[in-house]
């Protein structure tokens, strides 16, 4: 059972140090999911899945490792008097040497700050190539919210993809139609963001997001003359703190359309 232990304490050890490299070495978990990111057959989930199942394997033989070489252990730890010491020269420098590490990696001490820094600037060159989703875990998104959120024209894109011969459903996620036609969602999103309706200059960002009174201080819109245009389309229920997306979803438009009527 020793030989066992040993055999699997290393081989664990192995497993956890290449699939801890090959997570710092992958895109940010955004660009990963949306990029589809594979690296020598493996995605950055089965890497992460790989290293936490292999890091139980590592505890539970580490463990065994500990029990079977109790003995030995305890005796690096005992003094000249054969009494246990923690003040003993092997135990204080394998102390400070850890305690090194995690004092240097949490107040981001050289050169731990400039390892981590160098995994930043990795995952920012994965980002560069493959490029970021519209928003978090886009991915997950049903096709026809999705193009909803991304004021893009449903049957436009559904016409898109039907041409490339992609077999889809409007209400599967992104991931899935990617999936079932062996492409990324940011490969899905390329192809239907030709027809992505282009926001005239100077619309503000994050515009479904928006009050009426943030368009108001941003001086987009009069505020009480936006209302009086609201209030004509049969909105009562209006005041400075509606949001855009949720008029835009009460009128069937969308918010750059409701946008584009209250800012005339």
């Amino acid at each position: 059972m020793k030989k066992i232990t040993s055999l699997s304490l290393g081989l664990a050890f192995l497993i956890m140090s290449y699939t801890g490299i090959m997570l710092f070495l992958c895109p940010h978990g955004r660009v990963a999911y949306w990029s589809d990111w594979h690296l020598l057959g493996l995605s950055k989930t089965q890497y992460g899945e790989l290293h936490t199942t292999s890091m139980l394997t590592f505890l539970f033989f580490g463990l065994l490792h500990i029990y079977y070489n109790w003995k030995p252990i305890i005796s690096y730890l005992k003094d000249s008097t054969k009494k246990v010491s923690f003040t003993k020269k092997e135990f204080l420098i394998a102390f400070s040497l850890n305690l090194l590490f995690i004092v240097g990696t949490l107040f981001m001490i050289q050169p731990f700050k400039g390892f981590l820094d160098l995994g930043e600037r990795i995952k920012d060159g994965w980002t560069q190539q493959y490029g970021e989703p519209p928003y978090g875990h886009a991915e997950e998104t049903k096709l026809f919210v999705f193009c909803k959120k991304m004021d893009i024209d449903l049957e436009r894109a559904k016409a898109i993809l039907t041409d490339k011969q992609i077999n889809f459903k409007e209400t599967q996620s992104l991931k899935t139609i990617a999936n079932n036609n062996n492409l990324t969602p940011n490969e899905i999103y390329t192809l239907i963001k030709e027809d992505k309706i282009e926001k005239p200059e100077g619309v503000p960002s994050q515009l479904g997001r928006k009050t009426l009174q943030e368009l108001s201080n941003l001086q987009k819109i009069e505020l009480q003359k936006a209302i009086v245009i609201l209030q004509e389309r049969e909105l009562t229920d209006i005041n400075p703190k509606s949001r855009i997306k949720n008029i835009a979803d009460e009128l069937d438009l969308k918010p750059l359309e409701v946008y584009q009527l209250i800012s005339q």
